[in-house]
């Protein structure tokens, strides 16, 4: 029964809400417009700030409250639930390759932070502002998703050889590390780019020059 729940975790973390918002308030298919990226950034960019941060907040939410339910309730109906991080993993999953959209949604950045921020917030919460910062002054969000990710497994790693507290398990350490690789690979083509100098910059605190 604990399985089915990684199901139910999968079909709520595909739920497309980038594509869904872009639908109904701006009459946009994401897939087809940007990037073509069902995920926050592509989010921000076409369809806008006020629709962009919606779409965070909801791809954060789908993994995280799924973490923190299992995670303070691990027997659910009567059934001893799964480590919470199985179904916070599989809703990034689900997010990544949504069945319904043929497997074409998000990069999984969102949605691995809110699973991250659910578990173990003390690890999550001072990434923020370096993701803000290398934003800031790279301008490449690509760069700054990959490297947070990256930065975030490797805590993982040494918080689960160097602390006592039970939350930083070996559970903890493989699913950041999945959701690593998972990241990296969704961002190949923006590594791509980055190397031919033709990825997309994002400006946080002022606006990009205009050419005259």
């Amino acid at each position: 029964m604990e399985y089915i729940f990684l199901v139910i975790a999968y079909i709520i973390g595909a739920i497309p809400f980038s594509y869904i918002f872009g639908k109904k308030f701006k009459n946009k298919d994401l897939r087809n417009h940007g990037s073509g990226n069902l995920g926050t950034t592509n989010a921000f960019r076409v369809l806008g700030k006020t629709i962009g941060v919606f779409v965070l907040i909801f791809d954060i939410t789908k993994s995280g409250i799924l973490v923190l339910i299992v995670r303070y309730n691990p027997e659910l109906f009567g059934v001893d639930m799964l480590h919470p991080l199985f179904y916070g993993l599989a809703s990034i999953i689900g997010h990544i390759y949504p069945v319904w959209m043929r497997f074409r949604g998000g990069k999984g950045v969102a949605s691995s932070f809110g699973l991250v921020i659910a578990y173990a917030p003390w690890v999550g919460i001072p990434l923020i502002p370096y993701f803000i910062l290398v934003v800031h002054f790279t301008k490449y969000v690509s760069l700054a998703s990959t490297t947070t990710a990256l930065a975030t497994s490797i805590i993982a790693t040494i918080l689960y050889f160097t602390s006592s507290n039970p939350v930083y398990d070996i559970i903890f350490v493989i699913v950041t590390w999945i959701a690593t690789v998972l990241i990296f690979i969704r961002h190949r083509q923006n590594f791509i780019k980055l190397y031919n100098g033709n990825e997309n910059k994002s400006y946080l605190f002022k606006k990009k020059d205009k050419k005259i």
